[in-house]
C-alpha cells in the first residue's frame, strides 16, 4: 500500500477529531470552541425585532448540510469547510435533502446537537440525547465527536420545523416532517426512531 493510500486510509477511518477541538487532518477543520461553522448572510433588523431574536442570535444561524459517503452512510454538518472538505478531498456527495438551520452558538431554549461517527464504516448518527451518547460510547461501537450546533427545543424557543431521526441497518439520518413521512412510506428498511429538536426555518 502506498503512502497515499495510507494517509487516505488514516484519514477516512473517520478519525475526525472533535468537533470542538481544533485538529490538523481529516475532516474536522481547525474549529474554535464554538465551532466556525460558517458565516450566513445578514438578516434586517426589522424581521429580527417583528420576531423577538436579537440581531446577534440570528447571525449564529448556520445551514445544517446531509452529505452521503462512500460507504452509504449519512454525514451532517453545519460546517461549510467541512463540507466542502468532505466534497473534494473523500468524495462524499451533498444530497437535496431538505434541511435548514442550526445555530453555532448556545442560545436561551436550545439544546446540543451531538454527532457521533459507527467505528466500523463511514456512518453518522446524531442525537440531543446525553444520556444516548453516552451508553452508544460506551458501547464500544461508536466514537463521540462533539457539538455539530445547536437547535430549539421548541416552538418558543424560535423552533418552527420539526427534525426526526431514523435509522436503517446501521444508518441514520435526519429529515424533516413531511421527507420522513416519504422516507418511512417509500425506502424499505427504514424506521423512526423518534423526534429530534427542531430547526430554524430562517437563516441570518
Amino acid at each position: 500500500m502506498g503512502s497515499s493510500e495510507s494517509e487516505g486510509n488514516i484519514l477516512m477511518a473517520l478519525s475526525f477529531g472533535r468537533l470542538a477541538r481544533p485538529v490538523g487532518v481529516g475532516l474536522a477543520v481547525a474549529l474554535s470552541a464554538t465551532l466556525s461553522l460558517g458565516v450566513a448572510t445578514q438578516a434586517s433588523a426589522a424581521t429580527a425585532e417583528t420576531a423577538g431574536i436579537s440581531i446577534a442570535q440570528q447571525q449564529q444561524r448556520v445551514r445544517l448540510y446531509e452529505l452521503t459517503t462512500r460507504d452509504g452512510g449519512f454525514f451532517y454538518t453545519a460546517n461549510e469547510a467541512e463540507k466542502n472538505n468532505a466534497v473534494t478531498k473523500f468524495g462524499w456527495k451533498t444530497t437535496q435533502t431538505p434541511l435548514y438551520y442550526i445555530s453555532k452558538a448556545p442560545f436561551a431554549g436550545g439544546k446540543p446537537l451531538y454527532r457521533l461517527r459507527w467505528n466500523l464504516k463511514e456512518s453518522y448518527l446524531v442525537t440531543a440525547s446525553v444520556a444516548e451518547r453516552v451508553k452508544l460510547v460506551a458501547s464500544g461501537d461508536f466514537k463521540y465527536e462533539g457539538i455539530m450546533g445547536y437547535a430549539p427545543a421548541t416552538p418558543g424557543a424560535g423552533g418552527d420545523v420539526k427534525m426526526y431521526r431514523l435509522s436503517n441497518n446501521n444508518k441514520w439520518r435526519l429529515a424533516i416532517e413531511d421527507h420522513m413521512k416519504s422516507i418511512v412510506a417509500n425506502e424499505p428498511g427504514w424506521k423512526l426512531d423518534g423526534p429530534i429538536l427542531f430547526e430554524f426555518s430562517r437563516g441570518a
